[in-house]
Formats: C-alpha cells, sequence, structure tokens
C-alpha cells in the first residue's frame, strides 16, 4: 500500500498542504457524515472519504479530494482513499424530510438516507409532527443537524410522494408571467404568408400521420412512406418549435433552464407551455403545421442512400396509436376499414421496419429488451394497478424510423463541421466489463464478454445468457454500459451501433433537439457559415441538456418506485409468486410478475443461512436462493419506497 500520509494537508477548515500530494476532483455520494465515495467518472474507480476526512462536505457536493492511500485489490482495480480539501460546488437540491417526535425531540429523517438516517431539528419553521418538510443541513459541533426551511404538507396526502421528488429535485412547475405572457401572444395556427416562403416545402398533400400512446397530448412527429423504383422513400416530420421559441426570448430562457418534459406517473412537468406542447407545435390531425422534415431514401433492402432536411409545413391525415396500428397489423378489419386511407402506409411501414430491424442486429446494435412499467390510477388518485407494458412492434416502427432520422441528421451536419449537440455513448470501461464477467462468473451464465467490446460482442452475450436470469443479467449489463451524455462532438453511438447520432425527433420535449433545429434552421436559411455563431451555445445546451436528464430519469424512477410500493401497501400479507433478481450479503431481491420488486432480508431466514459472495447466492440448509430462481413470498411491509418480503 501507498501511504500519502506525510505531514501536510488543507481544507477549508484549517491544516496544512503543499501542492505536491495527488488530488483528484468529483463529486461525493455520502451515507450521511459517516463516510462518502468520490465518483471521478466513466471507467475510473471511486475514491472512498472516512468521516472524519469529509471535512464539511456533504451528499452531492462537488469536491476537491487529496489522495491519502491507495492499494490494489484481489481483482486488479486501485482502492484509494482521500480527505476532501475543497468544495467547490455545494449540492443545490433541497433535502425532503419527515418530522417525527420521540423521547421529548423533533427529528428529521430524510427520505434520501445518502443525508443521514436521522437529525436532531434545531429550527422547526413551523412544522409538526409527521410533516414531510423540506431541511438544510447543519454542522455543529455535536455532528449534522436540520433546519426546518419550508413544510410540504402531511406525510401521509394523496400525491404527497410525488410532490417531495418534484421538491427535493427543485423541478420548476410553474412558468414565469413573462414567458406566460409570450406564449399567450403567440397566433392560434401558422402564418399562412410564412408558409409560402421559398424555403418551405409543401407536403399537405401526402398521406402522413402519427403514432403516438394513447394518453399522448404533445405530437412533434409524424412519418409518412412510399415505394419507389430504388425502394423506398420514408418521411419523418418534426414538430418546427425554433419558428415560435426564439433564441433568448423568455421561452427559450425556461425551455434550457427545464432541458426536458419530465414524465412522472400521474401527472407531466412539461418544458413548453401547454399553448406552444400542444397547441401550436402539435402536430395535430387535420391541423396545418411548420415541421423540419428529414426525407430518407432507401433501397430495396432497407439500407439509407441520401436524406435530405428542409422546413415544411404538413397536415396530418391520422392521429394513430400504437394499439390501434397494431390491431391494424394484426388484422383487425374494424379499424382497416376506418383507416383505409393509412392502410397501405402501414404495410409498407412494417415492411421496412422488419428490413431495419435486421440491419441493426447485424450491425451489433444492443437490445436489452426490459420491459417498462404501466401505472394506472383511480378516481381519488390512488395506484389502481400496475402491470408490465406490452412490447408492440407498432411501437418499434416508429423507433426504428426515429432513430434513422437521427442518424441522417448527425451524419448531416458532422459533415459540415457546423456547430451542434450530438448524442453520445462511449465504449464501456474495460474495468466495467471487467466487474460484468465477474458477475457472469458468480452467477453461471456461462458466457463473458472480451475488455474491450464492439456493439456486437455485448449482443452476443445477452443473446446466450440462459433465459431464467436474462432479465437481471440484461440490467446488470446495461449498468456496466457508459452512460450516454449530449455532447458537441460526435463520437458515435456505442449500443446502437452508428457512428453518427443526436436527438433531433422530440423538440417539444427536449431541449438538445430544440438547439439542433435552431442550428439546422441557420443552416438552411443562411448557410453554414452563419451558424458558426452557435459553438458555445452548443457546448452550453449539451451540458445542461445532459444534467436535466439524469435529473428527470433519477425523478422518474423514484416516483414509479413509491408508486408501486403504494400498490404493495395494500397488499400485506399477501402471496405472490416471484423471481430473483439480485442477491447480496444482506438479503435477495425478488421481482413479481407485476414488475414490483422487494427484499427478502437474510434475517428472516433460518439461522443457517449463508451468503456466497463467489457465487452470488444464499444457502439456507438444502435451499440455495441464486439469481433467476423462482420463490414464492409474502408481502410484510412497506416504508417510503421499500417493499419487504419473506418466504412464503
Amino acid at each position: 500500500m501507498k501511504n500519502f500520509h506525510n505531514k501536510k494537508y488543507s481544507h477549508r477548515g484549517g491544516g496544512y498542504f503543499d501542492g505536491k500530494l495527488p488530488t483528484v476532483d468529483g463529486v461525493i455520494d455520502c451515507k450521511g457524515d459517516k463516510f462518502g465515495f468520490v465518483s471521478l467518472g466513466a471507467g475510473k474507480d471511486d475514491v472512498f472519504v472516512p468521516g472524519n476526512m469529509l471535512c464539511g462536505a456533504r451528499h452531492g457536493d462537488t469536491v476537491r479530494v487529496l489522495i491519502t492511500s491507495e492499494r490494489r485489490g484481489r481483482n486488479g482495480n486501485i482502492r484509494r482513499e482521500g480527505r476532501v480539501i475543497d468544495i467547490s460546488k455545494r449540492n443545490t437540491d433541497n433535502v425532503v424530510a419527515t418530522v417525527f417526535f420521540r423521547h421529548g425531540v423533533f427529528y428529521a429523517v430524510p427520505d434520501d438516507r445518502h443525508y443521514g438516517e436521522e437529525l436532531e431539528i434545531i429550527s422547526m419553521g413551523g412544522a409538526s409532527d409527521h410533516d414531510k418538510v423540506i431541511i438544510e443541513v447543519k454542522g455543529t459541533s455535536r455532528g449534522d443537524r436540520a433546519k426546518v426551511s419550508a413544510v410540504l404538507g402531511r406525510f401521509d396526502e394523496i400525491g404527497m410522494d410525488v410532490k417531495s421528488v418534484i421538491a427535493s429535485h427543485n423541478l420548476r412547475t410553474e412558468f414565469p408571467r413573462d414567458v406566460i405572457d409570450e406564449a399567450n401572444a403567440l397566433p392560434d395556427t401558422i402564418d399562412e404568408a410564412e408558409a409560402r416562403k421559398s424555403y418551405r416545402r409543401d407536403f399537405t398533400d401526402k398521406i402522413i400521420f402519427t403514432i403516438d400512446g394513447e394518453s399522448s397530448k404533445d405530437f412533434d412527429d409524424a412519418v409518412s412512406v412510399e415505394r419507389t423504383e430504388r425502394g423506398y422513400r420514408l418521411g419523418v416530420y418534426i414538430a418546427d418549435v425554433a419558428e415560435y421559441v426564439r433564441e433568448g426570448s423568455p421561452l427559450d430562457r425556461e425551455a434550457i433552464a427545464r432541458g426536458t418534459s419530465v414524465y412522472l406517473a400521474d401527472r407531466v412537468i412539461p418544458m413548453l407551455p401547454e399553448k406552444l406542447s400542444n397547441g401550436l407545435c402539435s402536430l395535430n390531425e387535420g391541423e396545418r403545421r411548420f415541421v423540419l422534415a428529414a426525407i430518407i431514401e432507401l433501397d430495396g433492402r432497407g439500407n439509407r442512400i441520401s436524406a435530405e432536411v428542409c422546413e415544411g409545413v404538413i397536415r396530418s391525415a391520422a392521429r394513430l396509436t400504437y394499439t390501434g396500428v397494431q390491431a391494424m397489423l394484426d388484422g383487425d378489419e374494424g379499424l382497416r376499414e376506418r383507416f383505409a386511407a393509412v392502410v397501405p402506409s402501414l404495410e409498407i411501414m412494417r415492411e421496412l421496419a422488419e428490413k431495419r430491424v435486421n440491419i441493426r442486429k447485424k450491425r451489433g446494435a444492443i437490445d436489452f429488451d426490459l420491459t417498462e412499467t404501466e401505472i394506472e390510477f383511480d378516481a381519488a388518485g390512488h395506484v389502481a394497478d400496475i402491470r408490465r407494458k406490452p412490447r408492440l412492434f407498432s411501437a418499434q416502427i416508429i423507433e426504428e424510423f426515429m432513430i434513422l432520422a437521427n442518424c441522417a441528421v448527425a451524419e448531416k451536419f458532422g459533415k459540415a463541421k457546423v456547430p451542434f449537440v450530438y448524442r453520445v455513448h462511449e465504449r464501456p470501461s474495460p474495468d466495467k466489463i471487467a466487474s460484468l464477467n465477474d458477475y457472469l462468473d458468480a452467477v453461471g451464465a456461462g458466457v463473458r464478454c472480451p475488455l474491450n467490446p464492439a456493439p456486437a460482442d455485448v449482443a452476443e452475450l445477452l443473446a446466450k445468457v440462459p433465459e431464467d436470469i436474462s432479465g437481471a443479467v440484461a440490467r446488470v449489463t446495461l449498468r456496466s454500459m457508459s452512460k450516454a451524455t449530449y455532447e458537441p462532438s460526435g463520437d458515435g453511438h456505442f449500443g446502437l451501433a452508428e457512428p453518427d447520432y443526436c436527438h433531433f425527433t422530440s423538440p417539444i420535449r427536449r431541449y438538445p433537439d430544440l438547439a439542433i433545429h435552431r442550428i439546422i434552421k441557420t443552416c438552411l436559411r443562411q448557410g453554414e457559415k452563419a451558424a458558426m455563431r452557435f459553438r458555445s451555445f452548443a457546448a452550453d445546451a449539451a451540458v445542461r441538456s445532459s444534467k436535466a436528464e439524469r435529473t428527470a430519469q433519477d425523478c422518474e424512477r423514484k416516483v414509479d418506485d413509491y408508486k408501486k410500493a403504494e400498490y404493495m401497501s395494500r397488499r400485506i400479507g399477501k402471496k405472490y409468486a416471484g423471481v430473483i433478481t439480485s442477491v447480496t450479503d444482506f438479503g435477495f431481491f425478488v421481482e413479481l410478475d407485476n414488475s414490483a420488486e422487494g427484499l427478502v432480508r437474510i434475517n428472516t431466514l433460518p439461522p443457517a443461512a449463508i451468503f456466497d459472495a463467489k457465487r452470488l447466492c444464499i444457502s439456507c440448509g438444502r435451499a440455495r436462493y441464486a439469481l433467476g430462481g423462482k420463490v414464492e413470498i409474502v408481502v410484510v411491509g412497506v416504508e417510503g419506497d421499500r417493499i419487504d418480503f419473506r418466504l412464503a
């Protein structure tokens, strides 16, 4: 072990440091004031920071850490330990907690236990027992304490779980007055003089339609397809949001501050006001709308030959749904008769999408095949049902066409070398793949992944994994991949096995799409040279969009967990069949058919239960609980978003 404790330390609280010792910068992940880990990014080992070395740093802070020791573990990974010497940026997320009164003292129990198990409250701020509150964490001579800064309401109010998640992530739920005024000043219909401009192509004579979910209200993409002598001509028409959200306007400032629409289980927090998202920009059936169009020529085998991007105007012929389109493709005569004008296009789309799926598979694109959850609410706002969302080929048709458009646009403007916002997914690091291989060995998957894999290697691995553990292996493999981000330079998309990729198809709900629409329109109208002024804008939009996406994903995942827990809380004592998805030294997780997941704690098993770290299983006499094993459980308790099971 190398030990760097020589003489000199420094931090904001005092000490010494001569600048010669190794330091690293990153975001700290804390367990209260007990210890923390500093994340250095994809492919790099975290740095452990003991509690007495946190020096005032709290969860989510951006810090500089002095490396005090390092050693190489048995798996070859380097384990580093350090001390915080500077806090360059405080975490601005709210800390949401529940107030409890015990033994004459008020305590705050944070929803996110990274901030500690419980904190004594030193200032109540008008809160009462069992209130849900926002707290400030204050360092004192007796350790961290809490000061209540806002009261959200009673902890058991309907929807308080969602309200807490929104508050903890500082999501913007109300539009400022100047944003609403700007949106309301916009017309209800398109400007016909603008529609006749020479740079706008008229597509209103084509059979163009939208395909979305049943509950969708904002339609930002529409499609058309036709056969040609060479093969196919695919049209992907995207709402021209940049026509109305002008650079630097109140609408634009608010959109980049939000970065994305957030789709929670029981509501949507939109990026743009309803006047635009559901009205003027939305490609509503029968309404003339401005679009940016990607017209893609393909050969008879489905290979892309060429692509053109232009401004245009369309009129959607129909608002179709995934379930309705699937029914028509499966032969529903009633629907096929009702939508007779679009059925021939749907048949061609199915044919083309099937070819595109095969092309991407041959190229090595990775399909993790993870199902989504549908959550249904009753009139009072309680969770009525949770279930797995069926994966329909009708949805995959649209997915394939959006990927085609995104690739074509990224390639076209990448070659032009104008500033742009790309969607980048890097190759996973060798360290991550080594850890994945350790996991695959432990669960007896019978396959391994090369340390420097191509996309096809990962796809082949997932195809060869035994079916009973395929779901769990897919999740672990996904966590081993790098995180996709928005970048001002294009380095390809590993998961899709594509050399050029961007997000072009959802400008109503994603700022990076809106950003590149602005750049594209400038190129089309004024030339590529004029677009060079967007260099700093593209870099800033990429950084802010990546951060907004991470926040939205965290919120969406957390709310889903709360709603699943709420549903299972009314089923205490009921038996269910499930599959073991993860095994740890404190128990194993079981996923039910409805997608709810809970923990069977090891201390609820007989005393003979032993965790085998090498094989990732728990042995209990003749019984062995391993990944993929089928078990019957009883629901025994719910706390927050966590569900507890025991074996039936």
